[in-house]
């Protein structure tokens, strides 16, 4: 459907001539997503505070403690979907009824317009399941069924001067007739004063590192990292290791063994998201695969490396403008993908450990 027509149906369902109930249906499992959507959600906020209109923002529950404070303003409201529940299915019935609540704090809010942003499955349920007057997907490739307008949102192959997720959604909210922010940012996260207390010698300056990936293709080779991790300790840094999940705590600990507890912590399955973005504040340098902890490290403004192999690097680069991307794109073939590739995800695995020291000790001289 055509922005014309898209505002021809939100006026007919607006009272009076204006969107008065807004529902921003995004309840997204990627960390690294939602960082480079939330100015969005704080700056609609905003928006809908100033016009007096009532906004309902859905987020997964994962995301609560970290985005919460970040997201709240006078007159909006947060529901979380209880995916974590879901999931875990030890007490069945406990999920499905949080589940439910989370489907009629939606139906009640009687949205005058639900939208997603994302194609995401869960989102498009729930907009489906909204009640809203007016229900627009994002995703004119993948759903179609039970939305009043579908907008057909270019993601991949994107003109050069708006290359980014974050343009995507620009074009989403042009198309709705919201707010667009002015400048390319993450959101404003409000982390409060406490600090996460970190082992170690306090006196040599900390390198965050992430050495997880949640898929192969973006997974740098892990005698790399052992490499890479080597040299840190070896230039008087002290390492601080980070991940979640059981593959991230064998790629840990690996590097552990190979540096030694006295130069390396490791707080994989230790840190909430909280203590995460504290660990990550503390640091003098982050070096991460594409990921979300990697988006966080660049939201707090942390100096650091993403390593990228074939992900689309103008769609999800970091936001950050102190966070460097390091590749070899110039050796994929022009028909290599993501799930697809002839030469080994070259474009990831040719980086090399000397070329992600070059970039921390750059940053050192500069201090």
């Amino acid at each position: 459907m055509q922005p014309v027509a898209i505002q021809n149906s939100l006026n007919a369902a607006s009272r009076p001539g204006r969107l008065q109930r807004i529902a921003l249906i995004n309840p997204t499992k990627f960390l690294g997503n939602l960082l480079l959507n939330g100015q969005y959600i704080q700056h609609l906020a905003k928006w809908c505070h100033a016009q007096d209109s009532q906004l309902l923002v859905v987020l997964d529950s994962r995301f609560e403690q970290l985005f919460g404070p970040a997201f709240s303003v006078e007159g909006i409201k947060l529901c979380y979907y209880p995916r974590q529940a879901l999931k875990q299915g030890r007490i069945p019935w406990l999920g499905v009824r949080q589940w439910w609540q989370c489907v009629s704090e939606i139906r009640r809010f009687a949205a005058d317009l639900a939208f997603t942003i994302e194609e995401d499955s869960v989102a498009h349920r729930l907009t489906h399941l909204s009640g809203a007057k007016v229900r627009v997907s994002c995703s004119e490739a993948r759903y179609h069924f039970g939305f009043d307008a579908i907008l057909d949102i270019k993601r991949q192959g994107r003109c050069a001067d708006t290359p980014s997720i974050w343009h995507v959604t620009g074009d989403i909210f042009s198309s709705l007739g919201l707010p667009v922010p002015e400048h390319i940012s993450y959101p404003q996260l409000n982390l409060g004063s406490g600090q996460y207390q970190i082992g170690g010698d306090a006196s040599r300056p900390m390198v965050v590192m992430h050495a997880g990936a949640s898929k192969r293709y973006k997974q740098w080779p892990i005698e790399n990292f052992v490499e890479l991790a080597k040299s840190i300790v070896s230039e008087g840094y002290r390492l601080s290791l980070i991940g979640a999940g059981p593959d991230d705590a064998q790629i840990n600990a690996g590097i552990l063994k190979a540096v030694g507890p006295a130069n390396c912590q490791d707080y994989c399955n230790q840190l909430s998201l909280i203590d995460l973005a504290s660990v990550i504040r503390q640091a003098h340098f982050m070096i991460g695969n594409d990921s979300g902890p990697s988006h966080l490290g660049s939201a707090l403004g942390i100096p650091g490396v993403v390593l990228f192999g074939p992900t689309d690097l103008g769609l999800w680069k970091p936001l950050g403008a102190q966070t460097s991307v390091l590749h070899h794109k110039e050796l994929c073939q022009s028909d290599c993908t993501r799930h697809h590739c002839r030469k080994g995800y070259a474009c990831l695995k040719e980086v090399s450990a000397e070329e992600v020291m070059a970039k921390l000790k750059t940053h050192t001289d500069q201090l």
